[in-house]
């Protein structure tokens, strides 16, 4: 048998359930799974990349963000939340959102996580089906979550008009090896329970996860306190939303009994390190729920408030300040956080048998990094060097559901620099209207 792609004599770091990592091997991959992994394969391939002198290892999973956001990076920083949404962010996405703009920031989105590593990412925004059309273009993983609302958002006049846009989405791309979709009820603030109701329901319907933003801030919690006499966690209990479909993002302000809650209905946890710290939002118990055994990925958050989907600055970061606020060197160590970013990443995606390691008949999302580095001189640690001294710059190749997306830094699928272009004529636009 004849594979696709053999990567030749890398280092091979497989995430596997014993942490396997193999000094030197091959992977092969044929129809988009991984067929072998062995020293010195005589399997033959159609194409073979030698990754001598580098580390092959699964592409990062991405649990959170807002992909078209690219598109508002740096726009309006240094300021707190609410006024960062609702003065700024909420404004020109009334303005300017359109299924053209959502291409162009939806692949400015994926060139830059492609190129830093990311092989797979959960997005949630609007005109999700025009992103999904540019996504299976680039060949990006992506898991593509039409956003609900109580109140009219740039492409649905209503939360049903959104649901009903979900089970388009779903009838079109639910059988696509690469585009995922997903129903994402923005937050218990802004989505009523008779709204997060109809979404639960039609997850049951069509077998979709739920993606939503929880307990964010302290203030969207004293609101929900105030509306409903209940903390989030709880209010989302009461009204039936809790299960193992739903991923939660953000997660900062929980009590214990709400982080029990999340381990008894088997929620998926995201933690967004980088924005919670840019938006002073707060320290997430990250720790304790890891220690409840709730699963628990990272997530950049979108490029507006981060600013940038670079998931190595994100694995540095949630190791460092977790230590710092605990006092405790030794929590988030490099293997638990590497981990939060594949195989953890790949569970709260509801993934972990298809992505997020290098096994046999998995998928192969693979990434291929260039170890030859100054900053990565001398190797006593692989795990210590890719949370801690790793950037996404390191990325040489990138391959996606078997499929040859980035070589040598060159990405294949599209013309990288007529997305770049395109980007910057849009911003030129709304820099000239915002000065009139």
């Amino acid at each position: 048998m004849e594979a696709d792609i053999k990567i030749a004599n890398g280092m091979v770091l497989t995430m596997d359930p014993h942490l396997t990592l193999h000094q030197k091997a091959d992977v092969l991959i044929k129809d988009s799974k991984i067929i072998e992994i062995a020293d010195g394969s005589s399997t033959k391939a159609k194409k073979t990349i030698n990754a001598g002198g580098k580390l092959v290892m699964p592409g990062l999973i991405n649990c959170h963000t807002h992909a078209a956001m690219t598109m508002f990076r740096g726009i309006a920083d240094d300021m707190p939340l609410d006024v960062w949404w609702n003065n700024f962010i909420f404004p020109l996405e009334k303005k300017y959102l359109s299924p053209d703009f959502v291409r162009t920031g939806a692949s400015l989105a994926a060139l830059e996580m492609i190129r830093s590593g990311t092989t797979a990412f959960a997005d949630m925004y609007f005109f999700e089906d025009a992103a999904a059309e540019v996504l299976k273009t680039i060949g990006i993983r992506a898991f593509l979550g039409e956003a609900v609302l109580d109140f009219p958002s740039p492409d649905s006049a209503n939360a049903d008009e959104a649901l009903k846009k979900i089970e388009q989405l779903n009838e079109k791309w639910g059988k696509d090896p690469i585009i995922h979709p997903m129903i994402a009820p923005h937050a218990p603030y802004s989505c009523g329970p008779e709204n997060l109701t109809k979404c639960r329901q039609l997850s049951e319907k069509l077998g979709l996860p739920m993606h939503i933003h929880l307990s964010e801030t302290a203030s969207e919690v004293a609101q929900i306190k105030l509306k409903y006499g209940l903390s989030p966690v709880e209010h989302l209990e009461k009204i039936g939303i809790l299960c193992g479909q739903l991923i939660a993002a953000h997660c900062v302000h929980l009590s214990k009994v709400e982080m029990d809650l999340l381990k008894k209905y088997d929620v998926k946890i995201v933690h967004c390190q980088e924005s919670n710290m840019k938006l002073a939002s707060g320290s997430a118990p990250v720790v304790e729920m890891q220690d409840l055994g709730l699963t628990v990925g990272l997530g950049t958050d979108g490029a507006a408030s981060n600013n940038n989907l670079d998931m190595f600055d994100e694995m540095d970061a949630a190791a460092k300040v977790h230590k710092l606020v605990r006092n405790d060197p030794t929590v988030m160590d490099a293997k638990t956080v590497l981990k939060m970013a594949t195989t953890d990443a790949a569970r709260v995606m509801l993934q972990e048998n298809k992505i997020g390691s290098i096994e046999f008949g998995k998928t192969a999302d693979i990434i291929i990094l260039d170890l030859n580095r100054p900053h990565l001189t001398p190797l006593y640690n692989v795990y210590s060097h890719l949370v801690y001294s790793a950037g996404g710059s390191e990325v040489n190749t990138v391959i996606i559901n078997g499929k040859l997306i980035m070589e040598d830094r060159l990405i294949l699928t599209v013309d990288e620099q007529e997305i770049i272009d395109d980007a910057n004529r849009i911003a030129r636009r709304i820099q000239d209207e915002l000065r009139a």
